[in-house]
Parts: structure tokens; C-alpha cells; sequence
């Protein structure tokens, strides 16, 4: 048990989750490009790396601005969404890149699908 007294402030805690962020998504790029390259071959590990390091570039962008570009784009910054289920359906199956696209064709039309229902419905919804 800790002392109330020894709990970091919030500030804290944040900035420790960042520098996680920083030095893994990175380590952690480099390891599945690899093993999708002996996967799936050199096209499906340029993806990843593309995928991945476009999210280990994001973890550099501080927080409220990150905040601020998705509350106003929600449907491009769903669409990050389409490559990450694609790279994982070919990662994680033993399923051809045929099926994997048209599962992941199906899974983004449905993600756009709920999120413009929700935009749709939210711009609707009276103030209070």
C-alpha cells in the first residue's frame, strides 16, 4: 500500500504514458514488420510499417491537439481503422489478402456506418 501522499499528480502519470508510448509503438513497429515480411512478404511489411509508424508518429502530438483534430474529423480518424484491421486479419489468419480486404472492406463500411448514424443523430439531438 502507499501513503496517500506518495500518489504522482496526474501530470505525472501522463507524461509517464507517453514515453511508453515513444520508445515501444516504435520497438514495436519495427518487430511486426519484420515478422509480416517473413510472413506475408516485403509489400504487406511496407504497410505495416507505414500503419504502425503512422501511429508511433501520433504518439508524439500532444494529447489536446490530438483531441481537438479527431473531434473534428471523426470519420478520418476512423479510417486509420481500415489498415490496422487489415494488417491484423493478415497477420493473425491463415486467410488469403483477397479475404482479409473484403473483411476489412466490410468492417470499415460498418465503422463509417455507425459513426455517421451517431454524427447524424448528434447534430439532431436539441441542446440543453
Amino acid at each position: 500500500m502507499t501513503a496517500l501522499g506518495d500518489v504522482p499528480p496526474p501530470l505525472a502519470k501522463g507524461r509517464a504514458v507517453r514515453w511508453f508510448s515513444r520508445v515501444f509503438l516504435p520497438l514495436g513497429t519495427v518487430v511486426l514488420t519484420l515478422q509480416m515480411i517473413d510472413k506475408r512478404g516485403v509489400a504487406m511489411g511496407v504497410l505495416v510499417a507505414l500503419t504502425f509508424g503512422t501511429l508511433a508518429a501520433f504518439a508524439w502530438i500532444p494529447p489536446r491537439v490530438a483531441i481537438r483534430w479527431s473531434s473534428r474529423h471523426p470519420l478520418l480518424d476512423g479510417l486509420l481503422f481500415t489498415p490496422i484491421l487489415f494488417c491484423a486479419l493478415a497477420y493473425l489468419t491463415p486467410l488469403s489478402l483477397l479475404v482479409c480486404l473484403g473483411i476489412t472492406v466490410i468492417g470499415t463500411a460498418l465503422m463509417l456506418g455507425v459513426v455517421g448514424w451517431r454524427l447524424a443523430r448528434s447534430r439532431r439531438a436539441p441542446m440543453a
